[in-house]
């Protein structure tokens, strides 16, 4: 499976199930997983068949429960953006009243701030036992 470099560069990768990779992206400001399709040369969700989609959605899925259950989020984003990286990959981010750019979005809201040794452990380790 290939996945952008840019995708590579934001993010620690996470597990891999047979329809994505899962990454934490390296920003400590939001618990925020990208998933890619292990689909090679996909751009938009158009692009999967019905069975990829529904299985690429199931994970997505998955990582969206996971992701608000460990972190008690009030809402969990969910998105699709191709705008920068053009390789299909879904956003999952919690989101809380507290966070720096609520209500706004967290695309474009000041510059990443990397892990630190502080890693989520109790979300990554909830995360990899999730798709076990």
């Amino acid at each position: 499976m290939s996945i952008h470099p840019q995708i590579i560069a934001d993010t620690v990768p996470l597990c891999e199930t047979t329809n994505a990779a899962i990454l934490l992206m390296n920003d400590s400001r939001w618990p925020w997983v990208v998933l890619v399709p292990t689909v090679a040369d996909i751009n938009e969700l158009h692009d999967l068949t019905h069975e990829q989609r529904n299985q690429f959605m199931a994970d997505v899925n998955q990582v969206s429960r996971v992701v608000q259950h460990q972190t008690g989020c009030k809402s969990v984003n969910v998105a699709m953006l191709g705008n920068i990286v053009s390789q299909l990959h879904c956003h999952v981010v919690a989101r809380n009243e507290t966070d720096p750019a609520w209500p706004g979005p967290v695309w474009g809201f000041g510059l990443a701030v990397a892990y630190d040794n502080n890693w989520p452990d109790r979300l990554i380790t909830a995360l990899r036992k999730s798709f076990t």
